[in-house]
């Protein structure tokens, strides 16, 4: 396998995993439940090893941004012809606010 070949193959795991599981895994670490858990509950097959390795970086995220107290929340805005769009918005959690 060439090198183009196995970037590829990588782009297409990577986007896979983002589709199929990333989010369902962060929304249930959310919610409290373990790896393990996690991985009974996934509809698409996803190796324990890799759902640890989303949790591991998942908490990582979570702490830097407690750490800056910059997090980011989205606010739903509707336009005069009734058009509904998000906006990410910068929220700061910080001793001023």
């Amino acid at each position: 396998m060439n090198k183009n070949d196995k970037t590829f193959q990588n782009a297409l795991s990577n986007f896979t995993f983002d589709m199929a599981s990333r989010g369902a895994i962060r929304h249930l670490a959310d919610l409290g439940y373990s790896a393990d858990e996690i991985h009974d509950r996934l509809d698409f097959p996803t190796p324990l090893t890799q759902i640890e390795e989303e949790l591991r970086a998942y908490q990582a995220e979570k702490d830097a941004a407690d750490a800056s107290g910059v997090t980011y929340e989205y606010v739903r805005e509707t336009d005069a012809y009734g058009r509904t769009s998000l906006r990410r918005v910068k929220v700061t959690h910080g001793a001023g606010s």
